[in-house]
């Protein structure tokens, strides 16, 4: 049975659309990462070969870490395939064991993961074979190289990221619960990298380090450029030690998994939620409530009024919830990381002073946000469609600006309570260290500055999800987006006017505060709001709304049974049809 299984999630794989864009886009990343001179990611300069062993494992060490976001689409989505798309109790009455079901769904999102991943090793090799690039700069193809990153790299972290992948989607059958997996990797991943500055503690750093890299290069720092060129890394000491220890950690995830899971449709949280409404007295009588009339309003208040109802609905709902808090928490164990291993400077204690505390908050949390609003912006847009209400709501009598500006909104609130959080704790930790000069307006200037890049991403999220028409090429989207920026510096394409979201520094002195840096720094970011403008009217234009794909086919097929010289006449009245059997009138000919 778990043969077939298998067998059934690689044909559902390979007919995928999206499986096919995703390695498509990896593998051009790996293309463009080996074939471009411009490109120096994974360290191939100076003497060092564009194709050496210690190159290639650490392009592949970097990308494995990425591989979080194929185990939270892929893993995460085929672990809840059954319980979104309502046929879990199809299986679930089989004589299909419970080890057989699990293993073949976790299996079937590895492969994938896997498989995306071998793509991204065969663009890497096609890149150095072009003939663009210069001979004297490539050596053999090492072989040997590629084989040891996916034994001893790639493929750990994929079982890793997966198996918790796996566990979070089991248990509580949510993909928003799924993705705080992904927030925590990168989180653990990024506390480890600051590690690193001490040396005392690089050793710790080497064994919580998900992925395996701070291993590695506490293994080649010292290596001469002959030894990169022609070694590999020897799996002993503490890279052993990493391997060992999240292997361990992924075989109990496992075993967590097995054990939490449920054959309900509800999941953990949502149990004790479904006990509690059972717990609560039912109404022995229904009150009589008198109807009050009512007239439908289409003006521009009550838009006005659709629109905040709806983002405050959205804000509350994502701000309440326990993925959020947990995302939260997760931010300020960031924040107080980089603020306890960073604020050092050789070997000097610096005062926690207010524009250190915000260069601390900004670059705790830049990855982090990017990660929020990517994903959120996801979960906000299709959470009708997502929650099966989509065709009640779109028949609202709104127009599609609402639901676009609600949702939009309720992100950039989102952002908004992530940084006054980060604020607040900042302003802990100095009271806390004995310094009182907490300076409250420049919290308030600096936290302003640093909101209306991500406002911007977050407009370009809510767009890539929108003209997607797909929650998950949406992402992959913003990935790639994320990848050509850092790109695009590298082909000397760092102009702001092309940047997207770009704008010039803002550097702080004590002696005249922001100076004159502010007012160019405002003009670009004017210039981008006016760009991310033209984005909304665009998503507002392409916004998801009316009945699916499939029901416009059913019309279609309805209308072509009409004789072809009516079949002009016949549109109005399967649209009319339509909408009257939607609304429960009795059935009549259409033609």
């Amino acid at each position: 049975m778990l043969g077939h299984l298998l067998r059934f999630e690689r044909r559902l794989l390979l007919g995928s659309g999206l499986f096919w864009i995703v390695a498509l886009v990896y593998g051009a990343i790996g293309f463009g990462a080996m074939a471009s001179d411009n490109v120096s990611f994974g360290g191939g300069v100076g003497n060092v070969l564009r194709n050496a062993p210690a190159v290639v494992v650490t392009l592949l060490g970097a990308f494995s870490v990425i591989s979080v976001l194929l185990a939270t689409i892929f893993v995460g989505g085929i672990a809840l395939r059954d319980f979104e798309q309502r046929t879990a109790e199809l299986f679930f009455v089989t004589p299909m064991k419970k080890r057989d079901y699990l293993l073949g769904r976790f299996g079937g999102g590895l492969l994938a993961a896997i498989g995306i991943m071998l793509m991204l090793a065969l663009g890497l090799w096609v890149g150095s074979m072009m003939p663009w690039l210069d001979a004297t700069r490539l050596g053999p193809t090492p072989w040997t190289a590629y084989l040891w990153s996916f034994v001893v790299l790639v493929i750990p972290n994929l079982l890793f990221v997966s198996a918790l992948m796996f566990l979070l989607a089991t248990a509580t059958r949510s993909m928003l619960y799924t993705y705080l997996g992904a927030i925590a990797f990168f989180v653990l991943w990024q506390m480890s990298d600051f590690l690193t500055r001490d040396l005392d503690s690089r050793w710790i750093a080497a064994l919580v380090d998900p992925s395996g890299s701070n291993a590695i290069y506490d293994h080649m720092r010292y290596w001469s450029s002959a030894e990169l060129n022609s070694r590999l890394p020897e799996l002993t000491g503490l890279l052993l030690a990493n391997r060992a220890l999240w292997l361990g950690i992924t075989a109990l995830l496992l075993i967590g998994a097995f054990a939490l899971f449920r054959v309900d449709r509800e999941g953990l949280v949502l149990r004790r939620r479904k006990q509690a409404e059972a717990a609560a007295p039912a109404a022995s009588t229904a009150a009589r409530v008198p109807l009050v009339p009512v007239a439908l309003r289409t003006d521009r208040a009550a838009q006005w009024k659709q629109y905040l109802h709806q983002a405050a609905f959205d804000l509350r709902g994502a701000v309440t919830g326990a993925p959020f808090i947990v995302m939260l928490l997760l931010g300020l164990l960031l924040t107080f990381s980089v603020l306890k291993f960073s604020g050092v400077m050789y070997g000097t204690e610096l005062y926690p002073v207010t524009r250190q505390m915000l260069s601390t908050l900004s670059g705790s949390l830049n990855l982090f946000l990017v990660i929020v609003v990517t994903f959120y912006a996801g979960e906000l847009i299709w959470r009708e469609r997502s929650m099966r209400v989509s065709e009640a709501t779109d028949a609202f009598p709104a127009p599609n600006w609402v639901p676009l500006a609600g949702k939009l909104t309720a992100l950039l609130g989102l952002i908004v309570v992530l940084f006054a959080a980060g604020a607040l704790f900042t302003i802990g930790y100095q009271i806390a260290s004995g310094y009182t000069t907490i300076e409250p307006m420049l919290y308030v200037k600096g936290i302003a500055l640093e909101i209306v890049p991500f406002v911007l991403m977050a407009v370009l999220a809510v767009f890539l999800q929108v003209v997607s028409g797909n929650k998950f090429v949406g992402y992959l989207l913003m990935i790639v987006y994320l990848v050509s920026r850092f790109a695009m510096t590298m082909y000397d394409f760092d102009h702001l006017l092309y940047r997207y979201g770009g704008a010039s520094r803002t550097p702080y002195s004590d002696m005249n505060g922001y100076g004159h840096f502010i007012g160019p720094h405002l003009w670009f970011r004017a210039y981008w709001a006016a760009f991310a403008v033209a984005l909304l009217a665009l998503a507002a234009a392409f916004w998801p709304r009316g009945t699916s794909l499939a029901f416009r086919d059913r019309v279609r097929e309805r209308a072509r049974g009409c004789a072809a010289d009516r079949a002009a006449s016949c549109w109005p009245a399967v649209w009319s049809r339509s909408s009257r059997s939607a609304a429960g009138s009795s059935t009549t000919p259409m033609c």
